[in-house]
This record gives structure tokens, sequence and C-alpha cells, in this order.
């Protein structure tokens, strides 16, 4: 049952108002009086090419029934002043109850970094969160809900559009300039290798927030090479998941949240107020909110025990968890960071084998982003 659309939006609608001085709708877009645009807008057949692509598109979509309920819209917006009021007259057009073509709930997403006045920012910033918002979408909702319209927005962004609707399984429409309809490019399997992003999981989730050092990353498996890039600044070494590396890890974290259940170790048996949580050196209470982020853990099945081993006031580090370094089957190393406090903790879970601890890993990191 598909009823959510995420639409990706471009300037056509603005640059088509621009160029039509003598129409009302000029003024209006001028004021950036985006109500009132909607109310000339809606005064117009959505198929009128003056609407811009989205409008077009979506009537479309809607028309040849590529949607079964016209239940969510996420309109991706580009970091621009172009982009926010674009999306404010989208907004407001896709809510007002005169319009046949409305949606239930409508959302305005910035994607952060999308700005042409900065080339390596809408490359590494930019197209990274694209596939993160859209990703997100499909972790919360199901692809099975949603169809992407990839017709608006810079032709970058089009084109990678399509690449994540390949990737994530959702189903991706187009409007050609030419063409009075849509056209549906149907998902296609893609090859995926779980067990490499499993194997590597903790340092998936760390390159997502970035690793800082003193030289260059140094890559546990020639794969990485094609999927991160590095950026020197002051003398120290940033290092990122590329936008395809990033949409790898959003792929990769989305089959394994439909594959989990078959990856994960067996339930610990063990009630919640049996499992103990220690503390080393009685600091109990030293680290606000420590208490009840530890409770929190409690609650994943295959975790058995917790116990605290460093405590530092003055340290921020992300908050994560990763293979540990004493080596322990099952064992897992916790950093809980914050008010520039950071106490390290381990978790024994029921794991059995190192491919069992690596799904513990990707679903205790899943847990903190979603």
């Amino acid at each position: 049952m598909r009823d959510t659309l995420i639409c990706t939006v471009g300037t056509s609608l603005k640059n088509n108002i621009a160029g039509q001085q003598e129409s009302p709708l000029y003024p209006l877009l001028a004021a950036h009086n985006a109500k009132g645009v909607v109310l000339e807008l809606l005064k117009r057949s959505p198929q009128d090419r003056l609407n811009g692509a989205e409008i077009n598109s979506i009537h479309s979509i809607i028309v040849g029934k590529h949607l079964n309920l016209c239940e969510n819209l996420v309109f991706l917006v580009s970091d621009t002043p172009d982009g926010f009021l674009t999306g404010q007259i989208l907004n407001h057009y896709y809510t007002n109850p005169r319009n046949a073509d409305r949606f239930t709930t409508v959302s305005v997403k910035t994607i952060e970094g999308l700005t042409d006045q900065d080339v390596k920012r809408f490359r590494n910033e930019g197209m990274r969160n694209l596939v993160r918002l859209i990703g997100q979408e499909a972790r919360v909702l199901g692809s099975n809900r949603l169809l992407i319209n990839a017709t608006g927005g810079y032709k970058a962004q089009i084109s990678f559009a399509g690449m994540i609707g390949q990737a994530l399984e959702i189903p991706v429409c187009y409007l050609f300039e030419r063409f009075s309809e849509v056209i549906q490019l149907p998902p296609q399997p893609v090859a995926l290798d779980l067990s490499f992003w499993l194997e590597h999981v903790d340092i998936f989730f760390d390159l997502e927030e970035g690793i800082e050092s003193d030289q260059p990353f140094s890559s546990p498996d020639e794969r990485f090479a094609t999927i991160v890039d590095d950026t020197n600044v002051d003398n120290r070494w940033l290092t990122f998941l590329s936008p395809t590396g990033q949409l790898y890890h959003e792929t990769f974290r989305y089959h394994f949240a439909h594959s989990a259940k078959s990856l994960l170790p067996p339930d610990s048996g063990l009630p919640l107020e049996k499992k103990k949580i220690r503390y080393e050196d009685d600091n109990k209470g030293k680290h606000k909110g420590l208490r009840n982020f530890l409770d929190k853990l409690k609650n994943y099945p295959y975790v058995k025990e917790i116990y605290t081993y460093y405590y530092n006031p003055n340290l921020n580090e992300p908050v994560r968890f990763r293979k540990s370094a004493k080596g322990k089957t099952g064992q897992i190393e916790g950093i809980y960071s914050n008010v520039g406090a950071t106490t390290k903790f381990d978790l024994i879970t029921t794991a059995q084998n190192s491919r069992q601890l690596q799904a513990c890993i990707a679903d205790l990191n899943d847990g903190l982003t979603s």
C-alpha cells in the first residue's frame, strides 16, 4: 500500500513565475507571499506548465494511480532561500482543502548543504544528507509504502535520488519535460554483501559522524577506498563517508533491519531486575543521564550485564558502540557522552560468535539514531 510520496524540489515554479511579469503571481512571489501564490495557482489546472515540475509531476502520479493513497507528502528542498520559499508554497498548495490533489500530511525538509554556492558542501554534505533523509523515511515507514518523485531539483540530485530508490527498493517516478505523464522506474534487485557491512559496522557508524586523526584514514578493507573522503584541516585529517558510502550505509542499515531477527543472538532469558549494572569506584550518580541510558540498554533481549570501567568529567566523545578491545566473546564496548563528560562501559551479551556480536553492534548503534 504505497501512501507516501517523497518529492525532490527544484526552482522551476519560481523561475516560471519570474518570467511572467504581467501575471498576478509575479508581485505575490516577489513579496514572498506563499499563501497568495497558492490561491492564484489553484485557479489553474495542475497540468499548466507554469505551475512547475513538482505540481505537474505529482498530478500525473495521482492520475496515473502510482500511489494507492495520498497520505503523506515529503518535500526535500535545497539549502537555499529559493528552496525555502518553494517549499512553503508547495506546503500550502498540498494542504489547501480546495486542492483535489491534497495530501493528509505534508512536510518540508531542508537538505542541509545542498547549495550551489559551495560545490564541496553540495557533494560531501548535501548529497549525503539527501541519502540520510530518504533512508530515514524507508526505515520508519518501510520501502513498500514509499514512492520517490525525482522530477525536481539539481540534475545531480535527481540522478542520485534515482540511485537511492534502486538501492532501497523504492520505485522512482520522473516526468520528462516533453512528456505529459510520468514514467515509473521499478526498483531493481541490488547485489548486497551484508557481511562486509556487518564485519565493519562500528567503523561505518564512526565514519558517518566523521573520524578525526593526525593521519589519513587507514582502511581495514580495500573496499573502503571507494566510499570515504579524506580532508586535511590544520594538519588534522577528517574522514567521512562519501555520498556513495552513505548510500551503501543506509542500504545495509535498511536490509539489516529486515533480517535482524535471524542475525541477532538468542534472548538471555533474564528478567530486567536480574540484569546487573555495576559502576567502577562506586561512581553511581556522577554522570548525569548515565543511569537512564544504561537502564534502556537492559531492554535489549541479548544484553545480560553492564559494567562501567572509565569516567572522565572533562571529555566529549560520540555516543556509540564498538568491538571491545578486551576481545572476549559476547563483549561490546559502549561510550556514553553528554554535558562534557564521558563514561565507557562494557555490555555482556549472549553473542556466541563474531557475526552475532557484529549484529548486536549494528542493532545498538541503529537504536541511537532511529
